[in-house]
C-alpha cells in the first residue's frame, strides 16, 4: 500500500473514500484530492495557474475536516475552481480550537478540458472516521451526491 493515498469504496447511494497518509496533514491532502477527483477524475488535466491559501479553525478535528472539503466544494460550485495541488501545511491544536492552513493550486473548471465526474451537494458525517496510529492516519467520508 502507498505512504499516501486514497480509494473508493461500495456505497449504496453515494461517493465512499478512504484515504491515508504518514500524517494528519498527509491524509488532509488525500481526502481532499478524493473530492476533487470525484468532481473532475483526472487531476492531470488541471493546470496550477491559481493560488489560493486557506484557514480553518473548528472545535474538533472531525469538524475541521468537514469544514476543510466543505470550504473546498464552496470554492468549486462559486469560484468553479479545481485543483490539483493540494497542501496541507500545518494542523495544529490552538487553545479550544484545531487549525488548518492549506496551499491551494489549480484553474476555473472548463468543461472542454476537464474530465466532467460527479456532483457533489454535500460533505456528510455519516461515516465519517480519522483512526490516528503512530506513523498512519486514516480517513473515511462520504460525499453526498
Amino acid at each position: 500500500m502507498k505512504e499516501a493515498g486514497f480509494i473508493y469504496e461500495d456505497h449504496t447511494a453515494d461517493v465512499q473514500a478512504r484515504c491515508w497518509g504518514r500524517s494528519l496533514e498527509e491524509a488532509f491532502n488525500q481526502t481532499a484530492y478524493s473530492l476533487m477527483a470525484t468532481i473532475s477524475p483526472d487531476l492531470k488535466r488541471i493546470s496550477s495557474n491559481i493560488e489560493k491559501k486557506i484557514k480553518i479553525e473548528a472545535e474538533d478535528k472531525e469538524a475541521l475536516l468537514f469544514d476543510f472539503l466543505s470550504e473546498l466544494l464552496y470554492i468549486f460550485d462559486v469560484d468553479e475552481l479545481v485543483f490539483n495541488t493540494i497542501k496541507v501545511q500545518i494542523i495544529k491544536e490552538s487553545e479550544d480550537l484545531f487549525v488548518l492552513n492549506a496551499l491551494l493550486r489549480g484553474e476555473k473548471f472548463d468543461v472542454t478540458k476537464h474530465e466532467i465526474g460527479i456532483e457533489v451537494k454535500a460533505i456528510t458525517y455519516s461515516f465519517m472516521e480519522i483512526a490516528e496510529s503512530k506513523n498512519k492516519v486514516e480517513i473515511s467520508i462520504v460525499f453526498d451526491i
